[in-house]
């Protein structure tokens, strides 16, 4: 499928900005804690706005898709304007506790528009790629913050680097759509579209998604009545999705993100745990990401190539994890954080595609599902691998949770037979 070139601009540019400010909301605890002279412990809540704007965006989603994915996607972009501004210029915890919450809901907003834009046959590939622009931008908000911070101004001011971007968006959105716009592009989806896309939708492997063109609706030979006929079935079938399936590749989601944001929250700790000074760790800690952002790059090749990139995946998370857990010294774990984000890198986008495309469910409630399944990992497994840390250490944690769930995830995208 091909996306008009303003939807793949406007994807991008939202994808970009949510990598940039949202990676940087730890980088911006520390500062904003040593600027209000507090604990770095008393503002923790702060990075868990855009968990909490996730579970926001899915359970408002379906409303706020109602009219079409552009007019969410300009609110995003204004809104996730506004909260940069003030979280990096705020004097205040109150004013850097709304701009960081005015953030998180703006990011989530791009979260649920993205899928939106990009569903289809191709969603995983497509996926991967604006996924890959974030991961590419998210390398630079903590190193262009460190590098502020280090010239003696206040390293939060390079937040605004992410609102120029917001701000073109946001115009690029208000104008005219083309209309050589194709799929969702066209804000309102009609019935008989959704159903031709949605009764037709099948899963072709455990990561690719392809769509076949069966009762498309035109006559073989028995008349417009005749094709009317056949066509009456696939509405049915349509309206009422699999809750089992689709309650299945919902969680293939949650726990996709849980592994990610394990290593995206914990990173810096393991690695300060091995000797780094905290600078140091978490410039290493970015080895996770380049690793997220090569796999994201290369995954819609692999995906075109038929490669079961979830199984590999699951295999190099595992192989990184291993080497996390196991050496106690900063080079190894470095690399060890590569792979894993190497592997971790294809989850997100390609499970996604997969609940988007569920036969009969409506792109806009995946959407909104979606945004709230990644909200319920951000929120629930960092602090589940924080209690298990502190009840046994944390490189045990990482063996305990993250490998179960990656064996879990890799069972749920095995290719199954079909049914006779």
């Amino acid at each position: 499928m091909s996306w008009d070139r303003r939807v793949v601009r406007q994807v991008g540019l939202a994808q970009a900005a949510l990598g940039f400010t949202v990676n940087s909301l730890g980088a911006c605890l520390v500062l904003l804690a040593a600027d209000l002279d507090s604990a770095p412990e008393e503002l923790a809540w702060l990075s868990s706005s855009f968990g909490v704007g996730l579970l926001v965006a899915g359970v408002t989603g379906r409303w706020a898709l109602r009219p079409g994915p552009r007019p969410a996607l300009l609110g995003s972009a204004l809104v996730a304007a506004a909260g940069t501004i003030l979280l990096a210029i705020g004097a205040s915890a109150v004013m850097a506790a709304a701009g960081a919450l005015l953030l998180g809901l703006g990011a989530a907003g791009f979260v649920l528009v993205t899928p939106a834009l990009l569903s289809g046959p191709d969603a995983a590939a497509g996926l991967a790629r604006a996924y890959a622009a974030g991961s590419v931008s998210a390398l630079f908000g903590p190193l262009a913050i460190g590098a502020l911070a280090a010239t003696g101004l206040s390293g939060r001011l390079a937040l605004l680097i992410a609102v120029p971007p917001l701000l073109f968006l946001a115009a690029d959105t208000r104008l005219r759509r083309s209309p050589a716009a194709t799929g969702p592009d066209a804000d309102a989806v009609s019935v008989p579209d959704a159903v031709s896309v949605s009764a037709t939708a099948t899963v072709a492997s455990s990561d690719a998604v392809s769509v076949s063109s069966s009762g498309s609706g035109r006559g073989t030979g028995d008349g417009p009545l005749g094709a009317v006929e056949r066509a009456r079935p696939q509405v049915e079938v349509a309206r009422v999705p699999s809750v089992w399936r689709a309650a299945g590749v919902w969680a293939t989601i949650v726990v996709a993100v849980s592994i990610e944001f394990c290593f995206t929250i914990w990173s810096t700790t393991r690695l300060q745990a091995t000797g780094l000074p905290a600078g140091a760790a978490a410039a290493a800690a970015t080895t996770f990401l380049v690793g997220m952002a090569a796999g994201r790059l290369a995954a819609p090749r692999l995906i075109a190539r038929r490669v079961p990139v979830i199984l590999v995946g699951c295999g190099l998370a595992a192989a990184g994890t291993v080497v996390v857990a196991l050496f106690d010294a900063p080079v190894p774990v470095t690399l060890g954080l590569a792979l894993a984000g190497l592997g971790v890198a294809p989850f997100y986008p390609v499970t996604l595609a997969r609940f988007v495309q569920v036969p009969g469910l409506p792109t806009a409630r995946a959407a909104a599902y979606g945004a709230l399944a990644s909200g319920t990992a951000i929120l629930a497994a960092p602090a589940t691998l924080a209690a298990l840390g502190a009840a046994l250490d944390l490189r045990t944690a990482y063996l305990v949770a993250v490998l179960p769930l990656a064996l879990v995830l890799a069972a749920a995208t095995l290719p199954r037979r079909a049914r006779p």
